[in-house]
């Protein structure tokens, strides 16, 4: 019985003392997140002539539901949380969460033994020659054996191969959150554009009813004789000018609702028909935390993003220098196995004498081709170092987005407050002219350009308070959308749930929940890459 089992000892003996051996033992790179130059503090706008201040927080970091309801309009509210569940793209980005971590759990395994299971019979008829002149029987065959096969990963190539997967798949669910981020801002900013077209179209078709009557004055002067035709030439000229504007802002409306519609995972016409009714007049938020740049390490699920790429990027530089040296495989067959021809019986098949294994070994080194191996670590290593620029990058880039949304609200804000008296100006400058003119005192150019003016002014209040508010919806973005690394798997919708799980078996994957930095597939590699210090060499 002992010598029986021998053979399977020796290989499990040899594989704990070859993992043991290993454990400690990986080529390449050790990754650490790469240096990057962050500034101390924001450039935060001061109260000037043409800039105006902005009211910061106490507390640094934002909070998502806050923020959004900062704005004082419910139907922003309503159509960022249909966007969160519905939103097609998003949902694409939550389905590559589940996609890499599938990926993970195939190279997990690939660090562990592969144990199969074969069984065969086979039945051979001799001729009706054969069996007169041999006078023998059919040939019965019949075996089942157990055989396992290791790579053993003496260099750690398959260990980096694991790493690279899990830094992989943590940049999926970094990505799943930038997109989050992203489309809700989006959806803002496509909501904040209905209502400036709707606000456009409101001027337009108030100018629209003042200079009817400015129409109907000099089309009753001109009856009157009180005047020229050329009065009443322009002022229908400027009448079909202010009317030819709305249609243009009518199309920009429906092209505003039909993208946010999108946003919502609807149809075109889905916000007109159950939002086309609403108003709203979005008020900006009375205070920004902004914090420090060096939050944005963390906040920026984006940059977050980068750093886990490059950390994948970095482990297959380990895989690929493992090529390099010599690779050990270790395997054994363990089973039984019988023949019966003619008279000749081996007995029953499993049964201790009909048993049959063995162990073998294998080495492949690299010679001629060494060359080739080493361009392909450069080829990784330079891949690698692009993915560091591009951390680095994107870290300057959402330095420079802050400040763009910082610099766009002040100046916006300073502007909107200048704009607002001038409307009143000009409202009263249209008023005088129009007056004058009926009463003779001027001739209808200066009621033309007081209207003119009283329009553009009014669709530049408009369009500045707009800014304004993107502004503060870029802020939003560029902060990290309240985002705090506290990554959680996605949530798929139920429906379609339904449908994978239908297809595929997917156990409880689907529906877990819970921090992903502490996904376990095989338990050959937990945590999360370090990312504490600049990148290793």
């Amino acid at each position: 019985m002992k010598q029986l089992f021998q053979p399977l000892k020796l290989i499990l003996v040899g594989m704990g003392s070859t993992l043991f051996a290993t454990s400690c033992m990986m080529v390449g790179p050790d990754f650490a997140r790469p240096a990057s130059k962050v500034e101390t503090t924001y450039n935060k706008p001061t109260s000037s002539e043409f800039t105006a201040a902005i009211p910061e927080s106490q507390n640094a970091y934002l909070n998502p539901a806050q923020w959004w309801a900062s704005f004082d309009d419910p139907t922003l509210t309503k159509l960022l949380e249909k966007a969160s569940g519905q939103n097609l793209t998003l949902q694409q980005a939550a389905l590559r969460v589940f996609q890499m971590q599938a990926q993970l759990g195939v190279s997990d395994a690939s660090v562990l033994p592969t144990v199969e299971l074969s069984a065969s019979s086979a039945q051979y008829r001799n001729s009706v020659f054969q069996e007169i002149t041999n006078n023998s029987n059919n040939l019965i065959t019949k075996n089942v054996v157990v055989q396992a096969n290791w790579e053993i990963d003496f260099w750690g190539k398959l260990r980096r191969g694991v790493e690279s997967n899990l830094s992989s798949y943590l940049s999926a669910v970094a990505a799943y959150y930038a997109s989050d981020v992203s489309i809700s801002a989006d959806v803002a900013n496509a909501y904040i554009n209905v209502r400036n077209n709707e606000a456009l179209i409101e001027v337009a078709k108030t100018n629209l009813a003042l200079q009817a009557e400015s129409l109907r004055i000099a089309n009753a002067r001109f009856n009157y004789g009180a005047t020229s035709i050329l009065d009443l030439s322009q002022a229908t000229s400027q009448y079909e000018q202010t009317k030819s504007e709305i249609p243009p802002l009518i199309a920009s409306l429906r092209k505003s609702e039909y993208a946010l519609s999108v946003l919502l995972g609807e149809p075109p016409d889905y916000y007109a028909k159950h939002f086309g009714a609403t108003k709203g007049a979005l008020k900006p938020p009375p205070e920004l935390g902004v914090g420090i740049p060096r939050d944005l390490l963390r906040r920026r699920p984006d940059v977050l993003q980068a750093e886990y790429a490059a950390a994948a990027q970095s482990a297959l530089i380990g895989v690929n220098k493992a090529a390099l040296f010599p690779s050990f495989t270790l395997g054994g067959i363990f089973g039984f196995a019988t023949s019966n021809y003619g008279s000749v019986n081996q007995g029953p098949m499993f049964s201790w004498g009909n048993t049959s294994s063995g162990l073998t070994g294998g080495l492949v080194f690299p010679l001629f081709y060494r060359g080739a191996i080493i361009d392909q670590i450069r080829v990784q290593d330079a891949v690698f170092q692009q993915s560091v620029l591009a951390y680095q990058n994107q870290v300057l880039m959402a330095q420079k987005e802050v400040e763009e949304s910082l610099i766009t609200i002040s100046t916006s804000k300073s502007s909107v407050e200048d704009l607002k008296k001038s409307v009143v100006a000009a409202q009263s400058a249209a008023e005088l002219a129009l007056e004058r003119y009926k009463a003779g005192q001027n001739d209808y150019s200066t009621v033309i350009s007081a209207q003119q003016s009283l329009l553009r002014v009014q669709n530049s209040s408009v369009q500045m308070q707009t800014n304004q508010l993107l502004g503060y919806v870029g802020a939003f973005k560029s902060l990290g959308g309240g985002w705090a690394a506290d990554m959680k798997v996605p949530q798929l919708p139920k429906q379609m749930v339904s449908e994978m799980e239908e297809r595929t078996d997917w156990g409880s994957v689907l529906t877990q929940t819970g921090d992903p930095t502490n996904v376990r597939i095989g338990k050959v590699l937990t945590g999360t890459p370090d990312s504490s210090a600049t990148s290793g060499k």
